[in-house]
């Protein structure tokens, strides 16, 4: 069972994958309505680049790129700032990115992230 062929999961605690993915005005950058992103949580952006955003405390959003570093099949965010891959059973601290039980060894890439007003571009 290979981690990189897996499907794109994109779960989220509430169940649905916020966000979308678009390119005209914000280079190709994920988005993600801040009231998706609650405090103390991560939500997986689904898209062609799947990202991970959490807000470990309030008004502090950070993002990692949603592949896992074992074999890339794509995290799911669970509770609060768990992110586990579903094909091999790494976790992640949703709020730095680090490795939490592996087999994976090297944490999440971060990725930037801004707030333009009611909007998470990430990416």
């Amino acid at each position: 069972m290979a981690c990189g062929t897996s499907s794109n999961s994109g779960d989220t605690s509430s169940g649905s994958t916020p966000g979308t993915t678009t390119g005209a005005g914000n280079g190709g950058a994920a988005k993600v309505a801040v009231d998706q992103v609650p405090v103390g949580n991560a939500v997986v952006i689904a898209g062609p680049k799947p990202y991970v955003v959490a807000q470990p405390t309030a008004g502090k959003f950070v993002a990692f790129d949603a592949s896992c570093t074992h074999r890339g099949t794509t995290v799911a965010a669970s509770e609060g700032l768990t992110l586990e891959c579903p094909a091999h059973g790494s976790r992640f601290d949703g709020a730095t990115g680090a490795v939490e039980r592996g087999p994976a060894a090297s944490p999440l890439a971060a990725v930037p992230v801004r707030r333009e007003g009611d909007q998470l571009l990430v990416g």
